[in-house]
């Protein structure tokens, strides 16, 4: 029995891959994470890629995933053998794009692949192109499908390589026509690009395209864009090129948005910034505008989860942590939204404050290398300082209307010409 047990922990030695692939970047999202919400990382819909592929609940749309093949092989006039060998000769680099072992055979791997990739390319396209959409069409044809189709497309584990789709996209533009303009531009796959950004421009917070063309351009050809999730969080970090200093962050405390007030500071919404964009100088809190839709939780909540498994970097987990505790009640809510640095969808305040802190409480503070330690510092220093409370307690309780300033400097004129009289009964 003891040689069996020694027997089967050799073959499984011999088995196991020994070096994971350099191009593992679609990953399982950790149990601590997915303990938050589980649904903001599991397809509702549709699958894409292997890993949620046959799950129950997404069968009904795997009719139409066919139906969006066939369209797109009759209108393109592409050969379905040639797609799938192409395809097949790249069976090993696209398994190690997964960091999970995938349980199908070759064959298997590469038919989801090709029929997700060609169903995903059919979304963007349909999506761009109006004319493309036919009138029983069930995404395109009910929004709310259409909605949901977009959020499952945002989610770490529903992703498949990004070059797949390039070259789908290489094989629809050498046959058919679409309005779409042939650039010579650096970037590889700016077609691909364009329908992405135009695609999932509304949801994800990202800036203009022309803007994002040239921070994508500063990447590796080889490390441009992986997938989806990828894509959106490359839109949103800096430069590779020229990226923010980061420190070691000495407290994990900051006041809150309505202690801030209370203490003299003046809150600025500013537009067209990258929301990592808070900057805060004499006095003055500037923070982009942060829209709180639908599709909030599943952005953010799956681009942390890949900062995490990528270990790169921690932008969006750093941002996350900064609002967290700026949003520590409704009252901050309240404040923010009147500053318009908060707009919401949400029914309530208490349902927005609550929204910003389930998002922080499965994230790890790397407090090393933290990105906004400057801001806390000068926040925390200003904060501290009691000149600032007394002159806003001040102007709060005494200067708070014309009226009440009125009453003061009618107040201060009565005590001086008593002083006056007083003086003058003296003298004389």
């Amino acid at each position: 029995m003891e040689e069996q047990h020694l027997e089967k922990l050799k073959n499984k030695l011999k088995e196991v891959s020994t070096v994971l692939s350099a191009d593992c970047c679609i990953f399982r999202v950790p149990k601590r994470l997915r303990e938050g919400n589980e649904k903001a990382y599991t397809p509702q819909v549709v699958s894409i890629g292997p890993l949620h592929h046959g799950e129950k609940g997404l069968e009904s749309i795997e009719e139409h995933k066919i139906l969006y093949v066939k369209d797109f092989l009759e209108r393109t006039k592409v050969s379905i053998d040639d797609c799938f060998n192409t395809l097949k000769q790249w069976e090993e680099k696209i398994r190690g794009y997964y960091a999970v072992t995938i349980d199908y055979n070759e064959n298997e791997l590469v038919e989801i692949i090709m029929v997700d990739g060609i169903f995903t390319l059919e979304v963007l396209l349909r999506g761009s192109f109006e004319t493309l959409q036919k009138k029983n069409d069930r995404i395109f044809g009910k929004p709310l499908m259409h909605r949901d189709i977009i959020y499952d497309m945002l989610l770490l584990e529903n992703q498949i390589p990004f070059f797949v789709l390039e070259y789908l996209l290489s094989l629809a533009y050498a046959t058919s026509f679409f309005p779409m303009e042939h650039d010579t531009a650096h970037v590889t796959g700016l077609p691909l690009i364009k329908l992405t950004h135009s695609f999932f421009k509304d949801r994800v917070y990202i800036r203009p395209l022309d803007e994002i063309i040239c921070k994508l351009g500063q990447y590796s050809e080889s490390r441009r864009i992986l997938h989806f999730v990828d894509f959106v969080l490359k839109c949103h970090r800096p430069p590779p090129f020229d990226p923010p200093p980061k420190s070691k962050l000495q407290t994990l405390t900051i006041p809150s948005a309505t202690e801030l007030h209370q203490a003299g500071v003046k809150f600025e919404m500013v537009k067209d910034k990258n929301f990592f964009d808070i900057q805060f100088d004499n006095g003055i809190l500037k923070i982009p505008q942060l829209k709180i839709r639908g599709s909030s939780e599943v952005f953010f909540r799956n681009l942390i989860a890949y900062e995490q498994c990528e270990f790169y970097d921690h932008y969006i987990n750093d941002y996350i942590f900064i609002m967290d505790r700026l949003v520590d009640s409704a009252k901050d809510v309240e404040l923010l939204l009147k500053k318009k640095i908060l707009e919401s969808k949400l029914s309530d305040k208490e349902k927005v404050a609550t929204f910003i802190s389930s998002l922080n409480s499965g994230p790890v503070v790397f407090s090393k290398k933290f990105y906004f330690t400057d801001l806390c510092e000068k926040l925390n220093a200003y904060y501290e300082v009691p000149w600032h409370n007394w002159k806003a307690s001040l102007k709060h309780d005494y200067f708070s209307s014309p009226w009440a300033v009125l009453s003061i400097i009618a107040a201060a004129v009565l005590l001086v010409l008593t002083f006056v009289q007083t003086v003058c009964s003296v003298m004389y």
